[in-house]
């Protein structure tokens, strides 16, 4: 079973302002907990007991909260990635500084789901790629039409789930063979997942219950309204 967790905090949130102008993203409040406590009572539940919170703008606040985790049933360590730029240079950075399992979870930290870390584990376990990215379904966000060459319309459907695509969640299982395709400096989703992919060492598994990311204050709002009814089977 998948016990570690590495989960990147050190987001500005600039969408969010002027609620981040003295906080980190992770510290933005969602139904009176800060999004890293969402975050972390849900690791909790699915078996995770020590979590690496890798922290840069405005640490010391999350810090000074969540503390070694003890108060929310966890052991929290940090990763200052500090003079990173980019998600291939911090999980690089983590790997270099932090003595980390062979498999441990990875996530963006923008994220409050229900998944199943064990069913996601037990996917990675049986096929045995360097990465397995979670994934949902992607929905358009605007109803589409499909048209007659004179106007007229054939049909429509609103908000469509698009077949055969999916969207990144930002939340990951890796091996610690993953660090020879990190880059010094770049985007993980641009230079390692497609260097994976074209080798066959990627997979993913794909979630199709609860997820929400928060960028923006429309997210908190929406996020608050669906946890009303949600929380709790996430925690």
């Amino acid at each position: 079973m998948i016990d570690t967790a590495v989960v990147l905090v050190g987001g500005k949130g600039l969408r969010l302002r002027p609620l981040t102008n003295e906080r980190p993203k992770s510290m933005v409040f969602i139904n009176g907990r800060p999004l890293v406590e969402w975050i972390i009572l849900w690791l909790k539940k699915h078996g995770i007991k020590r979590i690496v919170l890798s922290v840069d703008y405005k640490k010391e606040v999350l810090m000074d909260h969540v503390r070694d985790g003890k108060a929310l049933g966890v052991q929290v360590t940090y990763n200052d990635h500090s003079g990173c730029f980019e998600t291939g240079d911090v999980f690089r950075h983590i790997l270099e500084h932090q003595n980390l399992p062979e498999v441990f979870l990875a996530l963006n930290g923008d994220q409050i789901t229900d998944l199943s870390v064990a069913e996601v584990f037990k996917e990675h376990t049986r096929h045995n790629p360097i990465a397995t990215i979670v994934t949902y379904p992607t929905r358009i966000p605007y109803g589409i039409l499909k048209l007659h060459d004179d106007g007229r319309v054939k049909a429509f459907e609103e908000k469509p789930i698009l077949p055969g695509i999916s969207m990144n969640t930002g939340i990951y299982i890796f091996n610690k063979s993953i660090l020879p395709y990190l880059p010094t400096r770049g985007l993980i989703e641009k230079e390692t997942f497609a260097k994976l992919a074209e080798q066959g060492k990627l997979r993913a598994y794909m979630h199709r219950g609860f997820f929400t990311t928060i960028s923006d204050e429309k997210d908190i709002a929406e996020a608050e309204r669906e946890l009303k009814s949600t929380e709790a089977r996430l925690l």
